[in-house]
């Protein structure tokens, strides 16, 4: 027994090392990414941008892989899926790589920039991107329409937007498997990254060993109609509580009543005044358009810190002082616009989500305090970005012996736990825990590092803590210095 015990372990160490060799094969070389102190790996695999076409156009998705530290290492790493859709997982690599510390000990973390971001021949409008351009000049929403249009016509010019879907993309992604010699990986995808790693696992389900989707976005969630949708009920549970908790009730009394106003007030001609830009501290005069507002009522609510200051931003607005409420939007759509390809996003959003917002979905969109604003904006960008057919597959759950954690926060605008409830009852080995009063995403919070690592390292959720996230606790509501110590 103890002879065939050995030959069992020299069969496995040369399979090992048979893995090692072809990983370590990869036509990597040094590279530095931002936000990681050490030294990591980058290549880049050549990939037909048609598929059906192969000796058609070709272009190069770059990745990076950052090393496993211990000598004694699994050969099972995790590849990164970024948010967006149009985020570089390379430009957010520095963000999110301390989720990864206790697992990057022995497992190597890969980060693929998806086709038409980052590196990998980006769809971007970078030439239209002024960090500190005029408040009237970036809340304008018919320029800033016309000028997405004019990019996208010339992303179009030179690329074919049409092969920039998911389901075309996440074989990219197995083309850098393959060159890096892992026979099988486990998935971290956050928000759209949750879209692009079910897919994966739809494509590739031998290929998976386990896979974390942080704020879950399926691929018949139908943007830009949740948009609204979702954001409204995660506006409404800000405003119940607000009314149960006595000292921002006591500030801000019918809270609810306030933003209809405020709405209403916008909805005519627009609500003309004074704030202060963000950035530059200079006081500017503009006007509040109802798409403007639609979009900077929206973005805090992705942060519990941010959204625990809305009401106070909401009651200034109501006093025409919008530069709180602006202030909120900017501190996290300014570092979003760094790291966006608009031409990859519109051709993935025009070719899956759009044709699906029927009648139905606008009418309820309709019914929202956000209107059908957003759906406007997509209507009028895809009106020129050219599409080809998405399998009907790609819409169906994978079929996949697989383990899968699904993480949500109770308070998400985007991709609230209605969603990760839905898919986890339709995979065959779903995992959801939510994370009450968390928002866009989880896996960085309090205990959650904790809970990703030891998924991972078990495959399966046996043993992990899952009810952490319910002890994690909402922020205080923002009590400006004026309030003498009243409200939180």
């Amino acid at each position: 027994m103890a002879d065939i015990a050995r030959a069992f372990r020299a069969v496995a160490a040369c399979a090992a090392l048979a893995i090692a060799g072809a990983a370590a094969a990869a036509p990597t070389e040094p590279c530095r990414l931002k936000g990681i102190d050490r030294e990591v790996q980058c290549g880049k695999v050549s990939v037909a941008e048609n598929p059906d076409q192969p000796d058609g156009r070709r272009i190069e998705v770059h990745y990076a892989v950052v090393p496993a530290l211990a000598r004694v290492r699994s050969f099972e790493p995790v590849f990164v899926f970024a948010g967006g859709p149009g985020q570089s997982a390379r430009r957010v690599a520095g963000q999110v790589q301390p989720l990864f510390a206790r697992l990057n000990a022995r497992r190597d973390i890969v980060y693929v920039d998806q086709r038409g971001t980052g590196a990998s021949n980006p769809l971007a409008c970078d030439s239209g991107r002024k960090p500190a351009a005029s408040l009237a000049e970036t809340l304008d929403a018919e320029k800033l329409s016309a000028r997405t249009r004019e990019c996208l016509r010339k992303l179009g010019a030179g690329n074919d937007l049409r092969q920039y879907a998911t389901w075309i993309a996440v074989r990219d992604v197995d083309a850098v498997r393959a060159a890096l010699g892992y026979e099988r990986i486990n998935l971290w995808g956050a928000s759209y990254g949750t879209r692009a790693a079910l897919e994966y696992l739809r494509q590739f389900p031998q290929r998976v060993r386990s896979a974390v989707l942080d704020g879950v976005a399926p691929a018949d969630m139908a943007l830009p109609a949740s948009f609204a949708v979702d954001a409204q009920a995660s506006l409404e549970r800000l405003i119940a509580a607000c009314a149960s908790d006595a000292a921002c009730n006591s500030r801000y009394p019918e809270l609810g009543t306030a933003i209809d106003k405020l709405l209403a007030r916008v909805s005519g001609a627009g609500l003309k005044t004074t704030a202060t830009h963000p950035l530059t501290g200079q006081p500017e005069e503009l006007r509040l358009e109802p798409a403007t507002l639609a979009s900077v009522l929206r973005v805090p609510l992705y942060s519990p810190p941010l959204a625990a200051v809305l009401p106070y931003a909401l009651a200034e607005a109501s006093r025409d002082n919008l530069t709180p409420l602006l202030a909120l939007a900017a501190s996290l759509s300014s570092s979003v616009a760094e790291n966006f390809a608009e031409g990859m996003h519109f051709a993935v959003v025009c070719a899956e989500d759009l044709p699906r917002v029927d009648a139905p979905a606008r009418a309820a969109v309709a019914a929202t305090r956000f209107g059908g604003s957003f759906i406007r904006i997509y209507d009028e960008a895809c009106a020129v970005v050219p599409k080809r057919e998405v399998p009907a597959a790609f819409y169906r759950l994978p079929d996949a012996d697989v383990p899968v954690l699904i993480l949500s926060g109770g308070a998400d605008p985007a991709t609230p736990p209605r969603h990760g409830e839905r898919i986890a009852k339709g995979l065959k080995r779903a995992t959801h825990a939510v994370a009450p009063h968390l928002a866009h995403g989880v896996s960085m919070q309090g205990c959650a590092p904790e809970l990703v690592a030891g998924f991972i390292r078990n495959a399966g959720a046996t043993g992990v803590d899952l009810d952490c996230l319910s002890k994690l606790p909402a922020p205080r509501f923002f009590a400006p210095p004026t309030g003498e110590g009243k409200g939180r």
